[in-house]
């Protein structure tokens, strides 16, 4: 049950906003202050973001490294991030555990240290970040167009900062800025959960009712002025394709006219995940206009709108990212003219109808979990009230086309507007989603292991009569289910020289079938505000699902249609064969991608599944034909080769049902086995491949080989050697050494690929090309120690207090549920498994965690990929 929120006072000033939900053993603290790069000055840009990362850094009474070590050993999970309009922290943790919270925030409100070491070491991790932001053209043309968009208001300056004045900031400043806005009658506590409301307060009350209020704060006087004529921004830089931005003066939160935006952004380009971690299997928007006037008919590789709620004026944005033989022109005179026809004709009521639900739904599935519920109401607070919340989804629910209309009149006008060509030069750009919005500057992405409680997780198992397995999990509480479908049937199975044919096929299963055509099963999701997409991975062809439980039989039978009966139109053959071209061109250009793709034809050997990327080659993909796909989908979608997860507002039963009816019929008719994926023998030396690309500041390290496979017996000792190294609290012993005391990297980590085949053990890090070879020496550093050196009694108690306290948390989602069924179906893992977990992960000892490290991981015969721009001499 969700209790109303409740909102208090303190005597300092500091605001708290509380909301009991009592559903999971689960709570999140967050707290708000009213600073970000809104409040900065001119010479200052990005101080609001650098003094968040020195939040990290420890007071006197917690030391460096201890804020991270406390909450992941008590099994939680904790974040920060910079906005425009604000800096947030939060906490999410097993209620038992919710006082760390408290006991956090209140101590580093007043008590950070700026130690003038850590300043002079963070500057090049900030550095670093900018740098990785900057291998993307798209960064470039945004903060171009949103500094030109804003010439009085402080707006126009990046979350990140300009690099200049990152190199010339002293620890001064930052002090003096963190003692000015850090202070309770600058703040804003959230805390969702399972809590009783009063008591909380009470400790509040206790641990920051004493803090001083701090000085007045700096009042933002600048107001931008009206735009009088339209501006243009054009970049020329490396780049594989064009992009194209226009962006319009938009209104702020307190003004009604939001709502009809909101409407506007759904019509142009689909509703927009709201949650804080919202992934691509929440997008909508193939039925919508941008979609289908840009990318439908082959002009981009992706078109979009965004707008969102800020405390001052900000921005409507349209954004598209060309295919490379496009030209701009042609795509901003194609935008404009669907601009100007909704500026004179309006748009259809059936298309405000389908918004609405659109944006209900993204409403719905961004209340999912504490941490969400949270996020919200902090969000709300700081640009104008938590109180929209109660009526957000009324207010859109009363936008009519004549609002919408107005709204476009007003702000979507050429003398409102801003607009930015990217020209590519050259080689040297990466592969982006165009059409999502800015994000707020997240420097510490640190994330929980995807189990759940045992206590209030019921799982149902059934496996019907042609072999279809069904994996489930009831949850009343949100209205809202998602369906995940997994047919073995990934590019471990491409045919030889068809590299990239199940990722094909995938893609192509939702663009047709024998009822539907892709147009039409865009618009059935769109217009109840549900999402359907197929995606062709490495061992899988992943069907997803999320919808409303009202719309449920809706999609159920979808998902049946494209999975049964698709027909691959030789026309949206074409059109997907040129998206995948165009994305394989850009992906020459990334770092990341070119990183990716050599270490793995390094590492495994060309007759290995494993050896080629699962998006293909620009040869291969060339080649494919509708037999092809037809011949693929019919050997290896089957339903003996499918299993099926859900969690939701539906009860196991009922759901079962709908599934046999959906399939009824469907009987399997090529190979039920899966394939065994081969053993391979790691590399018997170092090999070393750098590779250079035009128009980058950042390189990308991955080092690494093949490991062991999901159910090899030292796959948990494995894991836990891994947490340590890369993976707990902000990176392990990796980010301690790399990140923390030599500032050689924004980030570093190591990662355990453990799947049905012996998947890779990789490191990864983004740095500046002249600290290459330092980071490379640093990381095997550590990499042979871990081998050759037990790990502390303390590291080992920590990560497995991590690894079993965190089990309830991935609760807080449909999503995190459906990911833990599926790998409990895929692994074999058995339905008792969450029971038996703790006593596996507890009964590790340090010479078994030694014993695997030695086993599988080296220094000595490893791969070691570079990419990135030529080094400075």
């Amino acid at each position: 049950m969700a209790y109303p929120v409740q909102a208090q006072t303190l005597g300092n000033g500091l605001m708290v906003i509380t909301r009991e939900v009592h559903d999971a053993p689960v709570a999140t603290f967050w707290i708000w202050y009213r600073v970000g790069s809104r409040n900065e000055t001119a010479g200052m840009t990005g101080i609001s973001h650098w003094v968040e990362h020195m939040m990290f850094k420890g007071t006197p009474a917690l030391a460096k490294g201890e804020i991270f070590r406390s909450v992941s050993k008590n099994g939680g999970t904790l974040n920060g991030f910079t906005w425009i309009d604000y800096t947030t922290y939060f906490e999410t943790l097993p209620s038992d555990r919710l006082d760390l919270a408290l006991r956090i925030e209140s101590d580093r409100m007043v008590n950070s240290l700026f130690d003038p070491e850590e300043v002079a070491s963070e500057r090049t991790v900030i550095i670093s970040e900018r740098e990785g932001s900057e291998n993307y053209p798209s960064f470039h043309l945004d903060e171009d167009v949103t500094a030109t968009a804003f010439k009085v208001h402080p707006y126009g300056n990046s979350v990140i900062g300009w690099k200049c004045d990152l190199l010339a900031m002293t620890r001064d400043d930052l002090y003096c800025y963190y003692r000015t806005h850090y202070a309770p009658n600058n703040a804003v506590v959230v805390a969702v959960g399972n809590f009783e409301t009063e008591a909380l307060f009470k400790r509040i009350e206790e641990l920051f009712g004493l803090i001083p209020p701090g000085p007045p704060i700096p009042p933002i006087r600048s107001c931008e002025p009206p735009q009088e004529g339209e501006r243009r921004v054009l970049l020329r830089r490396p780049g594989p394709a064009p992009y194209f931005i226009a962006a319009y003066h938009a209104p702020a939160a307190d003004n009604p006219d939001v709502y009809p935006l909101f409407v506007l952004d759904a019509i142009l380009s689909g509703a927009k995940p709201m949650g804080l971690f919202a992934g691509r299997d929440a997008m909508m928007g193939r039925s919508s206009r941008l979609y289908r006037l840009l990318v439908d008919t082959g002009l981009c590789t992706g078109a979009g709108s965004s707008f969102g709620l800020t405390h001052d004026p900000y921005l409507f944005q349209l954004s598209a990212a060309l295919r490379p033989n496009t030209g701009l022109e042609e795509v901003e005179r194609t935008l404009f003219d669907e601009i100007d026809r909704i500026h004179h004709d309006g748009v259809r009521c059936e298309e405000v109808e389908k918004a609405i639900k659109q944006v209900r739904a993204q409403f719905v599935y961004a209340s999912e979990g504490v941490t969400n519920q949270a996020y919200w109401l902090g969000d709300l607070e700081m640009v104008n009230s938590y109180k929209m919340l109660d009526d957000f989804v009324d207010q859109i629910a009363t936008v009519t086309r004549e609002d919408v209309q107005r709204v476009s009149q007003i702000y979507l006008s050429r003398d409102n507007c801003t607009v930015g060509w990217f020209e590519p030069t050259g080689p040297g750009a990466s592969v982006e989603a165009p059409m999502a919005p800015v994000q707020a500057v997240r420097p510490y992405f640190y994330q929980t292991p995807g189990m759940a409680s045992t206590s209030t997780l019921a799982i149902h198992h059934q496996r019907l009569s042609n072999g279809i397995t069904i994996i489930g999990h009831e949850r009343s509480l949100n209205p809202a289910v998602i369906i995940q479908v997994s047919a073995q049937a990934g590019s471990i199975y491409d045919p030889p020289g068809k590299a990239g044919l199940a990722y094909f096929t995938g893609r192509m299963m939702q663009r047709g079938t024998s009822r539907h055509t892709f147009q039409q099963i865009s618009e059935l999701t769109d217009r109840v505000g549900a999402s359907l997409n197929v995606a062709g991975l490495e061992h899988t062809i992943l069907v997803s699902g999320r919808c409303l439980r009202d719309d449920l039989d809706l999609i159920v039978g979808l998902i049946a249609e494209v999975i049964r009966d698709p027909i691959f139109p030789p026309e949206e053959i074409e059109k997907l064969r040129g998206e995948v071209l165009a994305l394989l061109h850009e992906e020459r250009n990334d770092t990341g991608a070119v990183a990716g793709r050599h270490f793995r034809e390094l590492a495994y050997p060309a007759d290995h599944p494993y050896h080629h990327w699962s998006l293909g080659n620009e040869a291969s993909v060339a080649s494919f034909s509708r037999d092809d796909l037809a011949n693929f989908h019919r050997r290896y979608v089957q339903p003996s080769r499918m299993n099926v997860a859900y969690s939701g507002a539906i009860a196991f039963d009922e759901f079962v049902d709908k599934i046999t009816k959906a399939f009824n019929g469907w009987t399997s008719s090529g190979p039920s086995a899966p394939f065994v994926v081969p053993d391979v023998t790691p590399p018997n030396t170092v090999i070393r491949q750098d590779y250079t690309l035009a128009g980058k500041t950042q390189s990308d390290i991955i080092l690494g080989r093949p490991s062991l496979k999901r159910s090899d017996p030292d796959f948990y000792a494995l894991s836990l050697a891994d947490l340590i190294l890369g993976g707990l609290g902000l990176f392990g012993r990796l980010g301690t050494t790399v990140r923390d005391q030599q500032g050689l990297a924004y980030y570093v980590h190591s990662n355990l690929d453990a799947t049905l085949g012996p998947g890779p053990w990789e490191v990864q890090a983004g740095v500046n090309p002249v600290n290459i070879e330092r980071a490379i020496e640093s990381i095997i550093r550590e990499v042979d120690t871990i081998r050759t050196q037990p790990v502390s009694d303390e590291e080992l108690a920590d990560a497995k207090a991590y690894l079993t306290g965190a089990l309830p948390l991935s609760l807080e989602t449909n999503d995190g549920v459906a990911r833990l069924l599926q790998r409990i179906e895929t692994y074999n893992l058995g339905l008792d498994y969450l029971d038996r977990y703790p006593g596996i992960i507890n009964a590790l000892t340090k010479e078994q965690v030694l014993e695997a490290a030695a086993r599988w991981f080296s220094t000595d015969q490893i791969v070691i990929v570079t990419a990135g721009p030529p080094v400075s001499l």
